[in-house]
C-alpha cells in the first residue's frame, strides 16, 4: 500500500507528518507535536504508520476520547477528532487518506489474457447459412503486368459487398413476389 502523511491539527497549528517513521503527540520537550496543557501526558499519542493506514495509540494514563467514549488506539481514514486527557480535554483533528492498494505483480509465468483484436474496421457481410468466405486473392509476382493481381480498392470494395448486395436483392424480390400475389 502507498501511505502518505498525516495532518495534526492541535490549537497550537497545524503540521503534516511523513509516513517514514512513528510520531508522538505530547507535552514533553521529544514530542514531535507539542502541547501545553496539564491535561495531556509528555508522550499521549503515538501515530504509527501501518500498512493499512495510520493508526493512533494512546500512550497515557488519561486516554484519547473520540466522540466522547474512550479509546486505546484509533484507526486514521479521513478526518478523524480526538480529545486528550478526557472527553473535554484539548480537541486534535487527524486526516490521513486511506492508503490506494500498488497493482500487484503478475506471478511468475503466469498467463495473461490474449490482447483484443480491433475489429473496427471489419465490415458486416451477409450471407446464407454454409456460405464461406473466398479466399484472398494471389500475391503479383514480381515484374507481371500491371492490372493483375488485387481488384482497385474501389473494385475490391463492391467485391466484399457482392454477398449482402445479392441477399438484399433476393429478399426483395422475394417481398415483391409475395406483394403482387396477395
Amino acid at each position: 500500500m502507498d501511505l502518505t502523511s498525516i495532518r495534526v491539527t492541535t490549537p497550537a497549528g497545524t503540521v503534516e507528518l511523513s509516513p517514514d517513521r512513528s510520531h508522538v503527540i505530547g507535552r514533553g520537550r521529544e514530542a514531535d507535536v507539542p502541547l501545553t496543557d496539564t491535561k495531556v501526558s509528555r508522550r499521549h499519542v503515538e501515530l504509527v504508520p501501518e500498512p493499512d493506514g495510520w493508526i493512533a495509540r494512546d500512550l497515557s494514563s488519561n486516554g484519547i476520547w473520540r466522540d466522547g467514549a474512550r479509546s486505546r488506539q484509533v484507526v486514521v481514514h479521513g478526518e478523524v477528532v480526538l480529545h486528550l486527557g478526557g472527553s473535554n480535554g484539548p480537541r486534535i483533528v487527524l486526516w490521513a487518506p486511506q492508503p490506494q492498494p500498488r497493482p500487484e505483480p503478475e506471478p511468475h509465468g503466469a498467463r495473461q489474457a490474449p490482447p483484443m483484436k480491433d475489429n473496427s474496421e471489419a465490415q458486416t457481410v451477409l450471407a446464407g447459412p454454409g456460405a464461406r468466405m473466398a479466399p484472398p486473392p494471389p500475391a503479383v509476382p514480381a515484374g507481371a503486368p500491371a492490372g493483375t493481381g488485387t481488384p482497385a480498392p474501389a473494385r475490391a470494395g463492391l467485391m466484399r459487398m457482392l454477398p449482402t448486395l445479392i441477399w438484399l436483392a433476393a429478399v426483395g424480390f422475394t417481398l415483391g413476389a409475395l406483394v403482387a400475389l396477395s
